[in-house]
């Protein structure tokens, strides 16, 4: 009788990421690798050894030392110094001698060295991450530096390490809504998109679209497989195509399977895809989207549901069809719109 053989342990594997596996346990952690437990749990353990082995440890008693022995020396006067200037000393000795920490010129030399460091950390993200952005109405195709595309939706912005993205997890972090095809690696090299509310997705498949906006995330898997951490998930959730995820902004997950029209991305064409969705959602996406703001002052009007596909290209042409569908009235007043019953 035939039993399957059971996978490395975690110590080989641990081994295996430090570059120190023997042949054979290469051998074995890669034929591992084509099981489904293998895959799950491989990227568990790598998660665990990345913690585990940071690449940089800053010493800060260090620093601080020896930023207050440059301080120290920059305030003492060599014995030369005074012998030098004996006779103006004693000149001015009816003068009381200031306190080095009362002298302009320490202030001034402090308050220089707070402007560096405030200024090396405000330019961070700039010399470390590139980062896209789009305004009202824009949609922008990126490429990534692995090959990985990235359609960006309006009114959001994404960003990924200017050098070696592509060393160790591919990260990115996204703020507003972007359709990913993701590359895959012969490495099995992770790909990880952050959102504003820690929601983490791994991605194991090829196409997903993310949106956050408001504390709160939505992601679609259209083919492939991916991983949903949220900060109050215990274990990660995976999601098969059609899923539809959402993470709410007080953290509760809501898993849905719906139709595949509600799953495919229509944003980059115009068109806009309503299923029984609250008009306050739709208001919600139209500022998202156009940069307007749409008022609805009546709760029973707010609490109304729409159902349909509609094109527009502008904010007008979307509330024009849906106050003739609704028979509502529309007060605009520059980009304000006011909808009443």
């Amino acid at each position: 009788m035939n039993h399957s053989q059971p996978g490395p342990t975690k110590a080989i594997v641990f081994t295996y990421f430090a570059r120190q596996a023997t042949p054979l346990e290469r051998q074995a952690i890669e034929a591992w690798l084509e099981t489904d437990e293998g895959n799950t749990l491989y990227y568990t353990y790598l998660d665990e050894w990345e913690r585990l082995h940071p690449q940089f440890y800053p010493d800060i008693d260090a620093a601080h030392h020896h930023f207050a022995q440059f301080m120290e020396q920059s305030v003492s006067v060599e014995p030369t110094e005074l012998s030098r200037h004996e006779a103006y000393l004693k000149s001015i000795s009816t003068h009381k001698p200031t306190h080095w920490l009362q002298s302009h010129w320490f202030w001034w030399v402090a308050a220089s060295v707070a402007l560096l460091i405030s200024s090396l950390l405000i330019t961070t993200d700039y010399w470390y991450y590139t980062t896209r952005s789009n305004g009202y109405k824009q949609i922008q195709s990126l490429t990534l530096p692995d090959g990985s595309r990235v359609l960006l939706g309006a009114n959001s912005s994404v960003k990924y390490a200017r050098f070696g993205f592509s060393r160790g997890a591919r990260r990115v972090w996204l703020d507003g809504e972007a359709e990913f095809r993701i590359v895959h690696r012969p490495n099995r090299q992770r790909f990880i998109v952050r959102t504003p509310d820690k929601t983490i997705v791994e991605v194991l498949g090829t196409v997903f679209v993310i949106n956050s906006r408001r504390n709160s995330t939505r992601i679609v898997l259209e083919s492939g497989r991916i991983e949903l951490n949220t900060p109050r998930t215990v274990r990660p959730v995976v999601l098969a195509p059609g899923d539809m995820a959402t993470v709410s902004a007080q953290g509760h997950l809501k898993m849905q399977h719906p139709s595949n029209t509600l799953t495919r991305v229509t944003w980059h064409d115009h068109r806009f895809v309503f299923a029984d969705t609250p008009l306050a959602d739709v208001a919600n996406q139209l500022h998202d989207i156009f940069g307007v703001t749409v008022q609805i002052p009546q709760s029973d009007l707010m609490a109304r549901h729409v159902s349909g596909t509609f094109q527009a290209e502008t904010a007008d042409d979307l509330l024009q069809a849906l106050s003739l569908m609704m028979g509502l009235h529309i007060d605009q007043s520059k980009t304000v719109y006011v909808l009443t019953q």
